[in-house]
């Protein structure tokens, strides 16, 4: 299976980096790129329950009769806007100033719901690790919100630092742990930085496997299971935002490789 998807680049346009049931079982990701030739990208949720964020330029938002303007973002190294849509809405984003991006995660929702703007203000801030594994985590989605399935944050690393440590993972049901999927979206501030990343599995899975990637600016990652540690290059923090559904939806339902809790 391939884990890796790399940047789709700066061109205006729709590309789907993985569908719900082709490649993951719950979780679909799309990058949009606005801009000159595409101003506006209009779609459907269906039976998914779906989150926007946000990284680039303004974007006019209309879903249904709900309506906003998302500012340009200013910096990457604090959080952004995410907009929860439900299940059965009608979304047209459109770029009226310059290029945008944004990227759109989805999953199984449940009918009914609210739009909901989840504004910078409003996310829940947490620093987390301690020396060169301290990280800002930027919860947008999670108990404050009812969503059928999502969980969305984003997750700033120092230059140079760590994230995801001590590695942890979340694919089976056993103690606090539940199994979800995850998809990390990676920015690099500055941009034409890189860091790296780890999947592995325990050596009792019944299908293991141990990958390690570099990643660039507008990679996307996905974790289908197994511990996922991250690393920075020296100079160039890391900005990316995750995104979780699976077979039940908890907050911090996760499990340490017993090998490095120890960190803790």
């Amino acid at each position: 299976m391939n884990l890796l998807f790399k940047s789709p680049g700066d061109a205006p346009g729709v590309y789907p980096v993985v569908r719900r049931g082709e490649g993951l079982k719950h979780l679909s990701f799309t990058i949009v790129e606005l801009g000159a030739g595409l101003k506006e990208h209009v779609f459907e949720t269906g039976e998914e329950e779906a989150a926007l964020s946000f990284y680039k330029g303004a974007v006019a938002v209309e879903i249904g009769g709900w309506s906003t303007r998302i500012p340009r973002r200013e910096s990457l190294q604090q959080p952004g806007p995410v907009v929860f849509v439900p299940p059965g809405s009608k979304v047209k984003l459109a770029c009226p100033d310059e290029a945008a991006r944004i990227a759109v995660a989805g999953a199984l929702g449940e009918p009914g719901g609210d739009v909901v703007l989840i504004s910078p203000e409003d996310v829940m801030v947490s620093e987390t690790g301690k020396d060169n594994w301290r990280r800002m985590v930027y919860t947008h989605i999670a108990d404050n919100l009812e969503s059928a399935r999502l969980i969305v944050g984003e997750t700033v690393s120092q230059p140079g630092g760590w994230t995801s440590c001590p590695p942890h993972k979340h694919d089976r049901f056993g103690g606090s742990e539940v199994p979800m999927e995850e998809i990390y979206y990676f920015h690099v501030d500055p941009p034409q930085g890189f860091g790296f990343i780890r999947v592995y599995t325990d050596q009792d899975d019944v299908e293991p496997f141990d990958r390690a990637f570099p990643i660039e600016n507008g990679d996307t990652v996905l974790i289908p299971r197994g511990y996922h540690p991250v690393s920075a290059c020296p100079g160039y923090a890391l900005n990316y935002l995750w995104v979780m559904a699976g077979e039940a939806r908890k907050y911090g339902a996760w499990t340490d490789d017993p090998r490095h809790a120890w960190l803790k």
